[in-house]
């Protein structure tokens, strides 16, 4: 199995290599290539069709999630390995207008999760569309951007991602504790920060998901 060059995904470049240390696939180097004002942050990784693997799924999330520590990231689909360095660069030509955009939205920004679930023995409640409104309408006023997400289950009342402004982080978590104690009896879920998943297109390098180029 011959190697190629996975990427995880892209920062805003500042024209010099940066590395984040061998905890790639396979223990390689993770790294920066630069593309105009943009850096696509790879590893060596073997060219294959890389099928969802619990262990390389979190690898790959792991990463993501430790570059976002430093930068603004767009995180990029699991498994996108190209065969080359040309390739990456055809491809992040292709992409600019769309990466431009995605950077320009979720610049300096986080993702962060609120879930309103109704306990398993709680009794039949009539509040819960008024708790949903209340808790969509304070959250957006704080956020630059929101996403009502599936709701898996009957005893969801809300499950929504919502983009946050770095210094906007601390407003909004005193607003989650705010309303899920006014609604005490469900309860909230707060998770994050995270890559701002649900507000970029994740297949910015490729017209098609997963596999390789």
């Amino acid at each position: 199995m011959s190697d190629g060059i996975y990427v995880y995904c892209i920062i805003r470049s500042n024209g010099e290599k940066k590395s984040f240390g061998n905890v790639g696939f396979g223990g390689n180097e993770v790294y920066t290539i630069d593309y105009r004002d943009f850096s696509p942050v790879v590893s060596i990784a073997p060219i294959k069709k890389y099928e969802v693997n619990e262990e390389e799924v979190e690898l790959h999330k792991n990463i993501v999630q430790s570059v976002m520590n430093e930068h603004s990231v767009i995180p990029v689909a699991y498994g996108m390995v190209f065969k080359n360095r040309k390739l990456i660069t055809v491809a992040m030509s292709a992409g600019y207008k769309a990466i431009k955009k995605a950077m320009d939205a979720i610049d300096n920004k986080i993702e962060l999760g609120v879930k309103v679930i109704t306990p398993k023995d709680a009794a039949p409640d009539g509040k819960k569309e008024e708790c949903r409104s209340d808790f969509l309408e304070k959250l957006k006023s704080i956020a630059s951007d929101s996403k009502e997400l599936k709701l898996f289950s009957e005893r969801l009342v809300l499950n929504a991602s919502f983009l946050v402004a770095k210094d906007k982080i601390n407003e909004f978590s005193v607003e989650v504790e705010y309303l899920s104690n006014k609604y005490d009896y469900l309860k909230t879920q707060y998770s994050g920060p995270w890559p701002p998943y649900n507000f970029v297109d994740i297949h910015v390098l490729s017209k098609k998901k997963g596999g390789f180029r």
